[in-house]
């Protein structure tokens, strides 16, 4: 295997590693995942995805390729053709595990050797510019954890509406959502052990690692698709995920069901 990479390799997560302790898990070094001392692993991009064959393929196709990046998709178990595509980018290590965006996040890291670990979902855009961005934040000592600002596809006025308050609720409120590609450094993924294994796992992170740090906003915006506003209407799209927040603040404030760690 030149240059210590694996190629389109399935990997499978047991319960048993679940269960062991993720700083262990996330620091143990294997002679297959160790990248060559002359290039430095700084980013995993971690992409879980699930029948997500019609958009992944464009999604590989812009990231960019360098030596300090490695790329990580996590399938939940697709039937529509999703893991061969993935498979057909040879630089690309391709993970099986159990269905689920936390679960599958989780596993990811778990694999990964870069020092931040990028979230990326599968109709997110991140190219050389976006790669550039993250360089810089990494080069800054303080730099722990953040997220670009968002874009919506295809670029039509409500979008451009509903883009410009997903960015202001980021940055006034610090609440940077999933399709913003999520970035932590991995010792703080690791103190907060991982994503929670249930919905809204992006969220309750974030909300998770305020102690330790703010959340960065990076530009320039990283672009996602707008299919379900448009599929689903932009006012009822945009009212329920303000009420899910809502709700979800709400639980954690009245409720004990979010602990403080995640799901490993």
């Amino acid at each position: 295997m030149p240059g210590g990479r694996i190629n389109s390799e399935q990997l499978a997560v047991s319960s048993k590693q679940k269960k062991q302790n993720l700083s262990g898990l996330l620091t143990a070094h294997c002679s297959l995942l160790t990248p060559p001392p002359d290039q430095p692993l700084t980013f995993s991009i971690i992409l879980p995805v699930y029948n997500e064959a019609y958009i992944l393929g464009p999604t590989m196709a812009g990231l960019p390729a360098a030596p300090d990046v490695e790329i990580i998709v996590v399938d939940g178990g697709s039937t529509d053709g999703t893991r061969e595509v993935a498979a057909a980018f040879p630089s690309v290590f391709l993970l099986q595990a159990p269905r689920g965006r936390g679960a599958q996040m989780n596993s990811g890291a778990m694999a990964s050797r870069g020092r931040f670990l990028v979230f990326l979902h599968a109709d997110t855009s991140l190219g050389p510019e976006h790669l550039n961005a993250l360089r810089r934040a990494a080069a800054d000592p303080a730099f722990a954890a953040g997220a670009f600002e968002l874009a919506l596809n295809p670029r039509l006025p409500a979008l451009r509406l509903i883009a410009w308050g997903a960015n202001r609720r980021a940055r006034l409120l610090g609440l940077p959502y999933g399709d913003q590609a999520l970035i932590l450094r991995r010792d703080l993924f690791g103190k907060l052990g991982g994503f929670s294994l249930r919905r809204p796992e992006d969220l309750d992170l974030v909300i998770r690692l305020r102690p330790y740090t703010c959340v960065r906003i990076l530009t320039p915006p990283v672009a996602s698709s707008g299919r379900k506003w448009l599929q689903q209407g932009y006012f009822s799209t945009t009212l329920k995920n303000w009420l899910f927040l809502a709700y979800h603040l709400a639980e954690r404030l009245f409720t004990g069901r979010w602990g403080g760690r995640g799901g490993l």
